[in-house]
């Protein structure tokens, strides 16, 4: 991961208002970085839920959206590369939203995705998580979720939580592309929780080791170790307070069927911050693999049958 450089960023679109803000957020970062990106919209085949006889006419309907969807992202690109004289490109397929995108962001190695949130709502979304939680959980790259209607256009205040996972600090490696280009500030927040003296003493050093590597890149960073029941709603209690322009957080997945059911740390951020969320995946063994693709499959016949 080191000298880890944001060249490409993927950007899902739908029209809508929140897909415009995250437009606008890979545009200012494209800016910065000096970065292509791809728009790319999906034409979802929900026709394959109908009866046979409706499947047959959407099936039908399916080359006419594609194509009329294709015209229409075609326009925004050439709009957008003329405005702001950089370099946008655009893809449309059609199948699953997230599939799809995280298919594409491998194919053409995307450095970074940017894309908005609704988060999470319903019985179905409690068990399987909104479409931009299962990007992040599949994507090859880094995930920017950008939730609501605000747009963010520069990341000047970054707050780092820092846990007790494996390769917990390698997502400052590629969070220092934006820390450059922005000038940001980070604000470490070392989670610990409650009734674990070992966690706390690991956590400390973890901060200690950030901090000497942040001051060695000459920025400017405060920290502070907090005691919790629930280290996902600390993280999100702190943001509510310290009103970042972006979270950073490192996006393991839980594998044991409690935690898949009481709602992963990943999720429920993703899913429920107020401020912008780069999510970042370590490393996984090759046992972290085959636990992450038993948990998959039994996610995939959980969502049969909702």
């Amino acid at each position: 991961m080191k000298n880890y450089e944001i060249n490409k960023i993927l950007v899902p679109v739908d029209f809508s208002t929140l897909a415009n803000n995250a437009i606008q957020t890979a545009i200012a970062m494209s800016k910065r970085q000096l970065a292509t990106i791809t728009l790319m919209y999906v034409v979802e085949n929900t026709y394959v839920l109908f009866p046979p006889e409706a499947s047959v006419a959407a099936g039908a309907l399916l080359p006419q959206l594609v194509h009329d969807a294709n015209q229409n992202l075609g326009t925004l690109a050439k709009e957008l590369r003329v405005k702001h004289d950089i370099v946008v490109n655009h893809i449309v397929q059609s199948g699953n939203p997230a599939d799809e995108i995280c298919r594409w962001a491998l194919h053409k190695k995307m450095d970074l995705i940017v894309m908005g949130t609704h988060g999470a709502s319903g019985l179905r979304e409690f068990f399987m998580g909104s479409n931009a939680y299962r990007v992040v959980k599949n994507a090859p790259c880094p995930v920017l979720t950008l939730p609501g209607n605000n747009q963010w256009l520069d990341f000047k205040k970054i707050l780092f939580p820092v846990r007790l996972v494996p390769n917990a600090l390698d997502k400052y490696e590629m969070v220092r592309p934006i820390i450059r280009k922005n000038g940001s500030s980070l604000q470490i927040a070392g989670i610990v929780k409650r009734n674990d003296p070992t966690g706390l003493t690991e956590t400390k050093a973890l901060v200690h080791s950030l901090r000497k590597q942040i001051v060695e890149d000459e920025v400017i960073c405060v920290s502070e170790v907090y005691y919790c029941e629930d280290v996902a709603k600390q993280v999100l209690a702190i943001s509510e307070v310290e009103k970042p322009d972006l979270i950073v957080i490192t996006a393991t997945l839980d594998t044991t069927l409690k935690d898949f059911f009481l709602g992963p740390y990943t999720q429920d951020i993703v899913n429920h911050a107020h401020f912008p969320v780069l999510s970042i995946k370590p490393e996984k063994s090759p046992d972290q693999v085959k636990s992450l693709t038993d948990m998959a499959s039994f996610s995939r016949k959980l969502e049969a049958v909702l």
